[in-house]
């Protein structure tokens, strides 16, 4: 099983239920392709060290996950790529 940290930086300015159902719906296509979350770490609105579309702050979640292929890494990035809500991702390959 490979780990992966997955990281999402989200807009600030959008509501509370907004930013639950953007980050739900990736945690949703994260499951649908047989991905375990394994943790998952919320930042809350924190200031940045530099500006992203004009804003000082962000929110930021932090996944831990666990998957056989990193196959899908492909479509699950094409998918967060069509949320504007989504500021910016990273997914990052944990050493064993």
């Amino acid at each position: 099983m490979k780990q992966y940290e997955f990281m999402l930086i989200v807009d600030p300015t959008i509501t509370e239920a907004e930013r639950n159902s953007s980050v739900d719906a990736i945690k949703k296509l994260i499951e649908t392709n047989s991905w375990e979350i394994k943790k998952e770490d919320v930042w809350w609105e924190k200031k940045l060290a530099y500006k992203i579309n004009k804003s000082e702050r962000w929110f930021y979640f932090l996944f831990e996950i666990e998957f056989k292929e990193a196959s899908n890494i492909k479509q699950i990035s094409q998918a967060i790529n069509l949320d504007k809500n989504i500021w910016r991702y990273m997914f990052v390959n944990k050493e064993s």
